[in-house]
């Protein structure tokens, strides 16, 4: 088996799924024909150097495998027949690439899963976070009815303070 590479652009109007649908189709006619995946990058979507039907946006995907070239030329034969690939190119690689992009696809694991440790650390303080505040706000509500009581009761005072006030006033 040799090594190749890929990338192919599908149609910018594709949903998500519809998108992730038409990559796996692709990686499954690669298993279907013995061939082994290695690396696979999704660049997302980009704008196309000059338009190709009509569109100037296309969804690139890369991809790094292993195959015979009955896969190949089987990989190839879909792309050209399947309408949301706008454009595909597969390239043979040498040999002393693999180690590289093996390499490659184990740092992007890596990364992936240190995201993964982050944003579950991140959620786990924020909910921290979310728990102090409302336990500060239950602490804070019965401090809060014993100042309201203390308002009124220094409105009531005032109010008998203006009432004897005109009283002393009219005696006077």
């Amino acid at each position: 088996m040799r090594l190749y590479e890929t990338v192919f652009i599908l149609k910018p109007d594709l949903t998500e799924e519809e998108t992730q649908s038409w990559i796996q189709r692709i990686l499954q006619v690669l298993e279907q024909n013995k061939g082994e995946l290695i690396r696979l990058d999704e660049w997302g979507l980009t704008k196309l150097a000059y338009r190709i039907r009509k569109f100037q946006k296309g969804y690139y995907v890369y991809a790094v495998f292993q195959a015979d070239y009955a896969c190949v030329k089987e990989m190839d034969r879909h792309f050209k027949m399947l309408e949301p690939f706008l454009r595909h190119i597969i390239v043979k690689l040498d040999e002393r690439e693999l180690e590289k992009h093996k390499q490659a696809q184990l740092t992007k694991e890596q990364k992936a899963q240190e995201a993964l440790k982050a944003a579950e650390a991140a959620e786990e303080a924020a909910s921290a976070v979310e728990e102090e505040k409302s336990e500060a706000a239950v602490e804070e509500k019965p401090e809060e009815k014993p100042e309201e009581v203390k308002e009124e009761g220094t409105e009531g005072e005032s109010e008998e303070k203006s009432e004897e006030k005109p009283a002393e006033e009219v005696s006077a």
